[in-house]
């Protein structure tokens, strides 16, 4: 073989190497495109993000508490077992207002002081009445219904005497 034939061979050797590495470039692109193009049809789709409030139709419990920004309890709301249903506002250490469904009795209404004294009570009964205490111990103003349907107011003093009644 002459050197003219042998510089010829030799390029033709280097151009089909060069030729075989752009064809295995361009064969390792397209198996990429393939698995790009493929992955999301076989992967399955992620859920929407959720919203940071979400929004429900029904929510279901036996008891529910509500905590102040310091993590304390500040109230609740709960179905005890004897069927009664109960909402606390406010704490142990505050002032609170506890409302009482019982199945059995009538609804009651309590305004409570900080130290737990109970300073306005309503009873919502057969003869509704209504009852005011600055100390939780002696209701000070009563307003109610007698056995015959008429109303009573009574006034008491301090030690919890009598002072006014009417009728």
């Amino acid at each position: 073989m002459n050197p003219e034939l042998q510089t010829v061979v030799d390029r033709l050797e280097l151009v089909e190497r060069q030729h075989r590495t752009w064809k295995t470039l361009a064969l390792f692109a397209l198996l990429l495109a393939l698995v790009a193009i493929t992955l999301p049809l076989l992967k399955p789709a992620l859920p929407a993000p959720t919203p940071s409030v979400a929004k429900f139709s029904v929510v279901e419990a036996n008891r529910f508490l509500l905590r102040d920004m310091s993590g304390q309890v500040a109230g609740g709301m709960e179905a005890r077992a004897d069927g009664s249903l109960r909402l606390v506002l406010g704490g142990r250490s505050t002032s609170s207002a506890h409302l009482v469904v019982s199945r059995s009795g009538p609804p009651q209404l309590t305004l409570r002081s900080p130290e737990g004294h109970v300073q306005l009570g309503l009873s919502g009964s057969d003869k509704p009445s209504v009852w005011l205490s600055p100390d939780g111990q002696y209701a000070q103003v009563s307003l109610g219904l007698a056995e015959s349907g008429s109303g009573e107011v009574t006034l008491r003093d301090a030690v919890g005497r009598p002072r006014f009644h009417a009728p």
